[in-house]
């Protein structure tokens, strides 16, 4: 089995946010190896808080003893305040969303005056073959909820009419390779909640629209905004 990138956004995401060393940086929905990046950027005497809704994460992230490092578990996360920060990243690989209200919010709540972020949210949609697979399948859109997202327009709109600054959305596009249907549906089984027999009717329905079991290359749509308080 040949594993998925099933973040290949977050180098672009990062470096949208031009992570700078002393940067008191709050990053929300980012795993392990891109937040020991981060970590690494910002150095000692920066201050990095991130912020993950998934308890085992956080404590494999919290294990690590990063300096100057601090992780939240918070399922919502959006819209509270953690702090005043030069910078925000919020990157989670899936859905549910929380509000767009509640996205300006945490901007606005954590950022000082002139602090810059980066939101780089699943798209709508975010895989169309997996979903379209799942339509196969006669599979309710509800169903589907952690592969739905924003359009970045909306979500622009939004930030704008908050009163943030500078906002403007960056392509978003990505090819997600993966060794086979079954890495595919495997990469997303925990976010949508998927059983085993689940697993294996939908990894045949992504079979039959790939018309082979080797690799595959699949459009990935994530919706990324920047800008500032």
């Amino acid at each position: 089995m040949v594993s998925v990138d099933a973040e290949p956004w977050l180098p672009a995401a990062m470096s949208l946010l031009d992570v700078r060393r002393h940067d008191r940086l709050l990053a929300v929905g980012v795993p392990i190896a891109p937040a020991r990046h981060l970590a690494a950027r910002i150095g000692r005497d920066g201050e990095l808080v991130l912020v993950l809704r998934d308890r085992q994460q956080a404590e494999q992230l919290a294990a690590l003893d990063l300096e100057h490092v601090q992780v939240i578990v918070n399922e919502a996360a959006a819209g509270e305040r953690f702090g005043t920060f030069d910078a925000l990243l919020m990157a989670p690989a899936t859905g549910p969303l929380p509000p767009l209200g509640a996205l300006a919010d945490l901007a606005r709540a954590n950022l000082r005056p002139g602090g810059r972020f980066v939101f780089d949210l699943p798209g709508a949609p975010m895989l169309p073959e997996l979903l379209a697979a799942a339509r196969d399948l006669g599979w309710p859109e509800a169903r589907l909820a952690a592969l739905h997202g924003c359009a970045d327009d909306t979500l622009a709109d939004g930030l704008r009419n908050a009163g943030l600054r500078a906002v403007h959305g960056v392509l978003g596009a990505h090819l997600l390779e993966a060794g086979s249907p079954g890495d595919l549906v495997d990469a997303y089984a925990e976010a949508l909640d998927l059983g085993d027999d689940e697993r294996l009717q939908l990894t045949h329905a992504v079979l039959r629209r790939a018309s082979g079991t080797g690799p595959l290359s699949v459009l990935l749509h994530r919706t990324r905004v920047a800008g500032q308080r």
